[in-house]
């Protein structure tokens, strides 16, 4: 495991191969865990942990209760609830077959995780933090609605979801290479102004205040150049 990770009580996810219902996962000639839901490559996990960097900054901000959206193999909420602020974390995810497929392989869920089968774009409720992972393979229109629609419906004293820092540090919005947004003058290489130009162009309020070394390290973190 990366030592980083190490030093902040990460606790890799129990991954088993599965196929039933939909849900299908299998580890590759690379030993990369895919997880695929409906035909849809829904997560991927590489043996180094990689992809759990990318949820640092869900880490970093977490506390009191907490709100996820998406499930995927459980890596962020297995993560946040290691972190003693943390009270309670409430998952929504919306396929049934992808909270049997953790039934069936016996995930031990931490106490304080809470797992409700149900559409994150429709939840209402609130949180002290909101943390938004539950789109893959949308087109960018679809992903900025559903995390405004998900901000608006769910109260909560600050978010961060999934593709930020990947939208910061390219100073445009994308998803997959193609349907590029761009929010900011391309040139500007300002992180905090980027950070900051997001904010408005999304109009997401519950966005933290955040420093330029705070965002940095996000962001570095992110794209495992630590």
């Amino acid at each position: 495991m990366i030592p980083f990770l190490e030093k902040l009580n990460y606790v890799p996810p129990v991954i088993k191969p599965y196929g039933k219902n939909g849900v299908v996962v299998y580890k590759d000639k690379d030993s990369r865990w895919h997880l695929i839901v409906d035909g849809v490559q829904m997560m991927l996990y590489t043996v180094g942990h990689e992809q759990a960097l990318q949820f640092y900054s869900h880490y970093k901000l977490a506390l009191g209760n907490v709100i996820c959206t998406g499930l995927g193999f459980g890596v962020r909420e297995q993560w946040l609830a290691t972190k003693p602020e943390v009270m309670k974390i409430t998952v929504l995810e919306q396929n049934k077959s992808v909270i049997d497929y953790h039934k069936d392989i016996g995930t031990q869920w931490s106490d304080k995780i809470e797992i409700i089968n149900c559409d994150a774009n429709e939840y209402k409720g609130n949180c002290d933090f909101l943390s938004i992972d539950h789109y893959e393979r949308h087109d960018t229109t679809n992903i900025i609605d559903s995390i405004k629609n998900t901000e608006k419906n769910i109260s909560c004293c600050f978010m961060w979801f999934w593709l930020l820092e990947r939208w910061l540090d390219n100073r445009c919005i994308e998803n997959n290479n193609k349907g590029y947004v761009y929010y900011q003058p391309w040139e500007n290489n300002d992180l905090y102004q980027s950070y900051n130009k997001l904010k408005t162009f999304l109009g997401l309020k519950s966005l933290p205040k955040l420093s330029l070394k705070e965002l940095t390290e996000f962001v570095d973190v992110y794209w495992n150049r630590i």
